[in-house]
């Protein structure tokens, strides 16, 4: 009875570990907000695409300017933790693992601007702006 004991607290702690890992990090350097990165830009249907880097708990750039249409993001994670790209509307959740890179299609059409985040880290914000 008391090995059983032991073996649920061991992997229990086993299995807070891995939760802990997959959200830790230094969360320090803050998050972007608002207009305050850099902006790169994008064409849509087919004419090229944007790339965004996470590093430092931050997107980067944190405005992304895209064209209308079908419109390609690649974005690659710099970070030692998985990040999420999500939108506002939650037309796109994408996690990205560290050290990887994703490719995410968009079909823009009616908005001017829409939100992003990463859902594991609130301070990671950014802002895609259509043209």
């Amino acid at each position: 009875m008391l090995r059983t004991r032991w073996m649920s607290v061991v992997v229990g702690m086993f299995t807070l570990a891995l939760v802990l890992a997959a959200c830790g990090g230094d969360d320090e350097g803050g998050g972007a907000t608002g207009t305050t990165g850099a902006t790169t830009g994008a064409t849509g249907d087919g004419g090229g695409g944007a790339t965004l880097t996470i590093e430092g708990f931050a997107f980067d750039p944190s405005t992304l300017q895209v064209g209308t249409g079908n419109v390609t993001i690649t974005i690659t994670n710099n970070d030692s933790a998985t990040h999420s790209f999500t939108t506002d509307d939650d037309s796109v959740d994408e996690t990205i693992p560290a050290g990887e890179t994703v490719e995410v299609a968009l079909t823009t059409a009616g908005v001017d601007t829409l939100g992003f985040h990463c859902r594991f880290h609130s301070s990671m914000t950014g802002t895609l702006e259509f043209s």
